[in-house]
């Protein structure tokens, strides 16, 4: 599954990309919103692409928010979720000037969505990649997605699965041919911040 041309990013347009995060929570601690920076000249980094951000401290994350519609720009949906993972991921506290001076942050930008046909919850234990796919799950008005990052706190297809469910809303043991299956995989750009915010 590849991440169409964005597996192609150089390493000009991939710092652009950190260059971006750091800008949008660093402009946001100061003006208390978000602050959308001037618009990159790269054709690629203008093309549709979906994608999350996810924020850590330490090993800690500290906030985690994307999308899996390829519905703007890949530039605009880095700073917008940037921001959204540091202000208003509900599970976190909004981001502070002192950790901002230490934040890590991986871009993951997302493959096109591949559906996998439901034949079933043992089916669908078989055919996951540990490591490589991540996995969103819907049953309206249920939905749930997993990066393939979090294979490395949930390392069996059981295991990622049931907490998927969890995460959705569903009970770890449920199961229903009605669920809509699909894999991805991500193209990752990690980056942080060594400059404190003046």
């Amino acid at each position: 599954m590849p991440v169409s041309s964005f597996t192609n990013l150089n390493c000009a347009e991939q710092s652009e990309l950190k260059r971006l995060v750091i800008q949008v929570l660093s402009d946001a601690l100061i003006h208390k919103s978000l602050q959308f920076p001037c618009a990159p000249e790269s054709p690629k980094l203008l093309a549709p692409a979906a994608c999350f951000v996810t924020l850590y401290i330490g090993q800690q994350l500290r906030g985690c928010i994307g999308t899996y519609a390829a519905d703007q720009a890949l530039w605009f949906n880095v700073c917008r979720y940037s921001y959204y993972s540091a202000f208003e991921d509900r599970r976190f506290p909004p981001l502070t000037k002192e950790e901002l001076v230490s934040i890590r942050f991986e871009i993951s930008i997302l493959s096109e969505l591949e559906k996998i046909t439901n034949n079933g919850e043992r089916a669908l234990l078989q055919q996951l990649q540990v490591g490589d796919d991540g996995l969103l799950i819907k049953e309206p008005p249920r939905s749930a997605i997993f990066l393939p990052s979090v294979w490395h706190s949930l390392t069996t297809p059981s295991d990622f699965l049931q907490a998927l469910k969890q995460k959705g809303g569903w009970a770890s043991d449920y199961w229903s041919l009605g669920i809509e299956l699909f894999r991805f995989s991500t193209f990752v750009i990690a980056g942080g911040n060594k400059t404190p915010l003046k």
